[in-house]
Parts: structure tokens; C-alpha cells; sequence
């Protein structure tokens, strides 16, 4: 997928992409709660969706929690069992920063977005280190166009048709769907943080779809509501919750916190976004479970 990235401002990326048929579909992997340092993470399964993503000729956007980085000196969660053998040293931030860029080398070209989740932040106030911020420089100096947000912000997937001249002309190829994420905060053992969606859709008005990670559930939400035109037209629109899962399997074995916690099991893997841009009707949408 040929695309540019341009950072607006802290709290918006635009991901422009030129297209010349209505009927192509450009995918984006979802992620969040990755925790690619923790022995517990699926590496196996986030490898292969990867890769699949790669095969489709699609980038990636991550939503926070991309590092664990519960192990420092001072950390008062650290777990002699919860670290990786390539992290084992006195400089213990710099191994986990520098294994996770070299990690996740082979795909850097098609990862677009890391945003901070809560143990990105947590370092950052408790070590005054920037984990992320680390991470995407060193993808950055080897020619990834990665860029790193905050906890919440939105993202621009701009659509247009190269070869329009005119700025009128331009304007009527212009397809644009909007994203706002936030890593998370609600959650909710019986409704899987479903409820949040209404939640963010109330303080993201302008969201046409709204991400959120953090309690490792993995939903698809449609939240349609009512819009009037510039004719007095009613209309419903289709608005979509995504919450995106993870990728840390911490429910094996029958026992450790998670189980101590009585907290159920959650759904492995990432989400597909596939948009299609319309001549008549904006952006097309459609979600499914990366697999």
C-alpha cells in the first residue's frame, strides 16, 4: 500500500493514500497490550499476524501497552520469572528498548502509529524515561516512518485521487474517516468494556471509529446514530467501537495473578480494519478478528 504520514500535531497523524478504483481494499492491523518483553506474550501469533499483514500489503497501528516493562530494579511488580534472557543486565530499560526495535525490524516499513498505553506512562512517571519515545527513535534512524502519540489522539485515513487538477475537483475525490483511540480506562468482567463505546463516542463526536485497548478484550461494537444534512436529510450512520485484545497469554498453568484475580480468560490477537473508499458515500468500513 503506497501511503504517506504526515503528524499534524501531538494529537493528530494523517495516513494519506492515493487510489484509483472504488473497489480496492486497503487493510490496517490493530494491536494493543502486546507486552512484546513478557515471557507471556504470544510472539508466535503476533509474528504470523504480522507477516499477514505484510502479505496483504497492509500497515499496522498499535494502541498502547506495546512493552511490559515491569522488571526494573524498583518496580515492585517485578517477578524473577517474568523476564526474558536477552533482558537480563544492569541496563535493563536500554536491552528491553533495543530488542523490541531489532524485533520488530523485519515489519518497521508498515508500522505506522504506537501510541502510549498505561505501562509505557508508568515508567515515564515513576523513571523519567519515555519507553515509546526510545523505541520509535531507533525505527525512525533506520528508516521507519513510525510515529509515536499519547495515550489518546486521532488518526486521519485521507483517501485521493492522483491526477486531479483543481482544487474544487480535488476536494470531490476526497474520501476521509476519522479514528480516535484512547488506550483505555473502562473495563467491566461481564460486558468486556462494551459499554465504554458509548462512553468515547460521546467525548469523540467526530470519531468514525473509536479504539481502545488496555482490558485485553477483543469486541466489535456498531453504534449507529443520527445525522441531519445540509438539506434537513436524516440519515444513519455507522459508527464503530473497537476494543483490540492482546497478545499476553497470562491464564495457563492455573495460577499466577490473573487467575488469583478471577479474571477471565481473554481473546489472543489483534483486529482487522478494512476501508474502502466510495465515489458517493465516504469510507467503507469493515472489522473482523485477526486470527
Amino acid at each position: 500500500m503506497k501511503c504517506e504520514v504526515i503528524r499534524h500535531s501531538p494529537e493528530l497523524t494523517e495516513i494519506r493514500i492515493p487510489y484509483t478504483s472504488t473497489t480496492t481494499q486497503y487493510n490496517f492491523f490493530l494491536a494493543s497490550d502486546i507486552h512484546l518483553d513478557n515471557p507471556k506474550c504470544d510472539r508466535k501469533l503476533f509474528k504470523k499476524h504480522l507477516d499477514e499483514m505484510k502479505e496483504r500489503k497492509g500497515k499496522a497501528l498499535f494502541f498502547g501497552d506495546v512493552m511490559c516493562l515491569m522488571q526494573g530494579k524498583k518496580d515492585r511488580r517485578g517477578s524473577k520469572g517474568d523476564i526474558r534472557p536477552e533482558h537480563l543486565g544492569g541496563n535493563y530499560f536500554d536491552l528491553v528498548f533495543n530488542e523490541t526495535a531489532t524485533w520488530l525490524k523485519p515489519w518497521q516499513d508498515d508500522i505506522l502509529m504506537m501510541s502510549d498505553g498505561n505501562h509505557e506512562t508508568a515508567i515515564i512517571n515513576h523513571n523519567e524515561v519515555d519507553p515509546l519515545g526510545n523505541v520509535v527513535r531507533i525505527m525512525r534512524d533506520s528508516g521507519s516512518p513510525v510515529q509515536h502519540m499519547r495515550y489518546q489522539g486521532f488518526i486521519w485515513f485521507t483517501f485521493y485521487q492522483e491526477g486531479n487538477t483543481g482544487a474544487q475537483q480535488r476536494q470531490e475525490k476526497i474520501r476521509r474517516l476519522t479514528l480516535g483511540f484512547h488506550h483505555g480506562t473502562w473495563g467491566g468482567v461481564i460486558t468486556k468494556g462494551t459499554l465504554g463505546g458509548g462512553r468515547y463516542a460521546s467525548i469523540m463526536p467526530d470519531a468514525d471509529v473509536i479504539v481502545n485497548g488496555h482490558n485485553h478484550e477483543r469486541t466489535i461494537v456498531a453504534h449507529p446514530c443520527y445525522r441531519i444534512n445540509n438539506k434537513g436529510e436524516q440519515r444513519i450512520e455507522q459508527r464503530w467501537h473497537i476494543q483490540t485484545g492482546t497478545y499476553k497469554q497470562e491464564f495457563k498453568g492455573g495460577g499466577g495473578f490473573a487467575i488469583e484475580k478471577i479474571v477471565m480468560p481473554k481473546s489472543l490477537g489483534g483486529i482487522w480494519l478494512k476501508l474502502r473508499p466510495r465515489n458517493s458515500t465516504g469510507v467503507e468500513i469493515t472489522c473482523e478478528p485477526a486470527t
